[in-house]
């Protein structure tokens, strides 16, 4: 009796591990923000700047066959958006470049003493560095 009881138990063990192994969920994993957007895409320039109070805002701009492509992160997360990019003027400043971000922010460029800065509408101004291509891509693997 108990040889019986004991190759009926493989019997069960052996089938519930090949149906379990055939009916186990496949983990798809979806591309990564970078692949999505900007995989492919001209590296038109890129800035990181921290208004006074210590505010960060990371902007990177990109060109994919003709479509505008934005990369935003504020170091809390981050935004893969369109654009489009004006001239204008602003009182006390003068001739900026406005970038308008869809769906986010407007954000108007202009250069100070020799330093790259970005300024809001409401009249916050961010202090910026330029970024390379490399150094944005290294900061999107931390995404």
């Amino acid at each position: 009796m108990n040889k019986i009881i004991t190759i009926i138990t493989g019997a069960i063990l052996a089938m519930t591990i090949a149906l379990t192994g055939s009916f186990a969920a496949t983990k798809a994993y979806a591309a990564s923000d970078y692949q999505k957007y900007v995989k492919g895409a001209t590296f038109l320039g890129a800035l990181h700047g921290q208004d006074q109070n210590d505010k960060e805002l990371v902007i990177a701009l990109y060109d994919k066959k003709g479509e505008k492509i934005a990369y935003i992160n504020d170091g809390i997360s981050h935004v893969y958006t369109s654009y489009t990019e004006t001239d204008a003027t602003m009182d006390g400043i003068g001739a900026v470049e406005r970038y308008a971000f869809e769906g986010t922010l407007v954000l108007n460029f202009f250069t100070q003493d020799g330093i790259p800065c970005l300024t809001t509408d409401d009249g916050i101004v961010y202090a910026c560095e330029y970024l390379t291509a490399y150094e944005v891509a290294t900061l999107m693997s931390f995404d």
